[in-house]
């Protein structure tokens, strides 16, 4: 309570806020593909993630803030599913919605479905690691050095995994329009 009465507060809340209106969407999306869509739990993590950001001092992570928040959430969301012994999760790529949303003609609507669905069907394939990085940088849009920071990796580690997951991708692609063709 004596907090609230020191100079500086004000901004700190308006900084959380800003913050958050930035960012609660990208990290609910992420949080609810850690979580098999389980959006009311997404919602929660990311709570609890900028509870956490309430009780951290702003000049220790302002620099930084977007991959603190994404590390913290998905530091919660491992804890969930350590809690539950739950490991099996699927994630998604916000790429393959952003496809999905462009406004097509009827003929480029059901060719692009068809190759959304055969994307994400080859997404799912991929090991949780390249997933995870893969929807950290096209869905989230963040750096490599952030995505290490996230997934506690080396920076190089992530370059491998991103290089790995767009390869096979790449590779599976080429065989479903092979296959079509």
């Amino acid at each position: 309570m004596a907090q609230e009465q020191q100079p500086g507060n004000q901004e700190h809340r308006q900084w959380v806020q800003s913050v958050f209106d930035r960012l609660q969407r990208p990290l609910v999306a992420y949080c609810g593909r850690l979580l098999n869509k389980d959006w009311d739990r997404a919602h929660d993590c990311v709570q609890e993630a900028f509870v956490r950001l309430c009780h951290t001092e702003y000049s220790a992570v302002e620099s930084y803030v977007d991959a603190w928040l994404f590390k913290t959430c998905r530091n919660i969301v491992m804890d969930i599913h350590r809690q539950e012994s739950r490991m099996g999760q699927k994630l998604e790529t916000e790429a393959t919605l952003r496809v999905r949303s462009r406004e097509l003609d009827p003929s480029d609507k059901v060719s692009r479905d068809e190759e959304c669905a055969a994307l994400e069907g080859n997404i799912s394939q991929l090991p949780p690691l390249e997933r995870e990085a893969l929807s950290l940088r096209l869905g989230q849009g963040l750096s490599y050095k952030q995505i290490a920071e996230v997934m506690e990796l080396s920076v190089s580690h992530v370059g491998v995994l991103l290089h790995q997951a767009l390869g096979r991708l790449r590779g599976s692609m080429n065989k479903t329009s092979g296959a079509t063709n």
